[in-house]
């Protein structure tokens, strides 16, 4: 950063609440009503708190430098101006822990109508790199997207490691396609440890991925992945945390798969073994839409490249192409043993179960000690584009009861995403453009 280049442009150019304007201090502007809009234009280099009463605008990649932590208080909008991002580097932190009443905001910067899904109009969301094991040689790597340059480098041996907190948080419009494999998504997680937290996460409308997890420990719970245009959520790099209560929303014309993983695209072979355990997912495809658009067709589960993983409750319906996808000689070695999905619902997809890729999913995964179903679950209103309501209106019975470890919600004996509380209710939103 360049000392003395102000971080913070307002009216006249001023520092808010009279700083230096070198990358610290507390943003605290002058307690209006009205939020005062405020450009940022250079890295955060010191702990900074930025503020209800003010809209960031991020005007290029903007870095939380090791050493800070950003804390940005409930109720704050953050804009991203097109090939803009926000970044934690390693041994820096976000604290962006918004409330059900009062959720934190990260969208685009071009005016509503305009923020649709185009590569050039994209923001790059939100990086998070931290110092959890990752599968590379070496024990890291730098971020995709970005350059290749030590503040851009993740991974590590600290699986406890702690990239800050992200609860009720909104990321709209997010994502820049660089190149083939090679991208930034709504919300992306670099090898971070178990110390994170990731709750209550809404990612919508993304040009790419909505959540992409790269290696590391951590644990996500009560996510939204609505309307983006490649992957819902995608792993690689070996990650091995928990997840539950996630709902997926495909929209015409965008979506790849609700979930693509891998462990790692080069050499699936190295440790760790990507082995995320899930319970508690709905994904609803697009079709009958059958477009072929930029990202390819419609599919639910994309296992590939030697991931495992264990997958329990979900409702995997309405996909075009494809429910189940198992491909490579690793991730298919793994199945019935170290890969599978019990106790949930496949429906309204190819054959209303699962097309045969030539491993024969069709039949496998509807193996009688899986317990899986192909019963309808009464979903026709998770498809509305503006108002989604994902829980089942048919009585499904045959869940698992998810381990009482201190994350997983062991109350929650029901398939999908979606209990008698929808918890989805209040903090989200579905904007179009």
């Amino acid at each position: 950063m360049q000392i003395g280049a102000p971080l913070f442009r307002g009216v006249g150019g001023a520092a808010p609440g009279g700083g230096t304007g070198t990358g610290g201090g507390d943003a605290t502007g002058g307690g209006s009503a009205t939020p005062t809009p405020l450009d940022v234009t250079a890295d955060i280099a010191a702990d900074t708190t930025w503020t209800s009463d003010h809209i960031y605008t991020l005007k290029q990649l903007t870095y939380v430098q090791a050493g800070a932590t950003l804390t940005i208080q409930p109720g704050t909008t953050v804009l991203g101006d097109p090939g803009s991002a926000l970044i934690v580097s390693r041994d820096a932190r976000l604290v962006a822990d918004g409330t059900a009443q009062a959720p934190i905001v990260f969208s685009s910067s071009l005016p509503v109508g305009e923020r649709g899904l185009t590569a050039a109009d994209g923001w790059g969301g939100v990086l998070l790199l931290g110092r959890a094991p990752i599968n590379t040689v070496g024990g890291e790597e730098n971020a995709e997207g970005v350059a290749d340059e030590s503040r851009n480098r993740y991974g590590g041996t600290d699986a406890a490691y702690d990239c800050g907190v992200i609860r009720y948080v909104r990321i709209e419009f997010a994502g820049i396609p660089v190149s083939a494999a090679n991208e930034l998504n709504g919300l992306t997680i670099n090898g971070c440890g178990t110390g994170t937290l990731i709750d209550y996460v809404q990612v919508h409308r993304g040009i790419d991925d909505g959540i992409e997890i790269f290696g590391g420990t951590v644990n996500v719970k009560h996510l939204v992945l609505s309307g983006n245009d490649d992957d819902a959520l995608d792993w690689d790099r070996g990650w091995t945390g928990k997840a539950q209560f996630i709902a997926i929303q495909q929209t015409q014309g965008y979506g790849n798969h609700a979930i693509e993983a891998s462990s790692n695209p080069n050499n699936s072979t190295l440790t760790p073994v990507a082995h995320p355990v899930i319970y508690n997912l709905t994904a609803v495809g697009r079709a009958p839409d059958s477009s072929n658009p930029g990202e390819g067709v419609s599919r639910g589960i994309n296992l590939k490249e030697g991931t495992q993983g264990e997958f329990y409750n979900f409702i995997i319906t309405n996909f075009y192409e494809r429910a189940l996808y198992v491909v490579g000689d690793d991730a298919r070695a793994a199945w019935g043993t170290e890969l599978f999905v019990k106790n949930s619902v496949f429906f309204a997809n190819p054959t209303d179960a699962i097309t045969d890729s030539g491993f024969g999913e069709d039949t496998k995964v509807l193996d009688a000690a899986l317990s899986n179903q192909t019963v309808d679950p009464g979903l026709a209103a998770a498809k509305s584009v503006t108002a989604p309501d994902f829980k089942p209106t048919a009585t499904l019975t045959g869940s698992a009861t998810p381990p009482d470890d201190g994350f997983f919600d062991p109350t929650a004996t029901f398939i999908g995403a979606i209990g008698s509380v929808d918890w989805t209710a209040g903090w989200t939103a579905y904007p179009e453009n």
